[in-house]
């Protein structure tokens, strides 16, 4: 698992059929201070939480937690939003 913030939305007049109940949004990885970490953006699915541009999210990396989540075998992702975050902290 890793934070990452929100940093874009995918708009598709077209899409695989899996990913018909989801939202696609641009996630970056930071830090434990919130700064952006790497250059690295990722492409991630929404199941269903409502996560939008600059929150901060928890996803997971691996394509058969995509596949447990959203219960399909066939969805062509490998990174999925697991929460939103409200609010954390971090010492230095």
């Amino acid at each position: 698992m890793q934070l990452c913030k929100v940093t874009g939305t995918i708009v598709s007049s077209r899409k695989a059929p899996s990913f018909k109940d989801g939202k696609l949004l641009i996630v970056h990885p930071i830090d434990t201070l919130g700064d952006l970490e790497g250059e690295m953006d990722m492409l991630a699915i929404d199941p269903g939480y409502g996560a939008g541009m600059d929150d901060v999210v928890i996803v997971a990396r691996e394509g058969s937690v995509v596949r447990q989540l959203t219960k399909k075998e066939d969805i062509p992702a490998n990174v999925i939003i697991l929460g939103v975050v409200d609010d954390w902290s971090a010492e230095a």
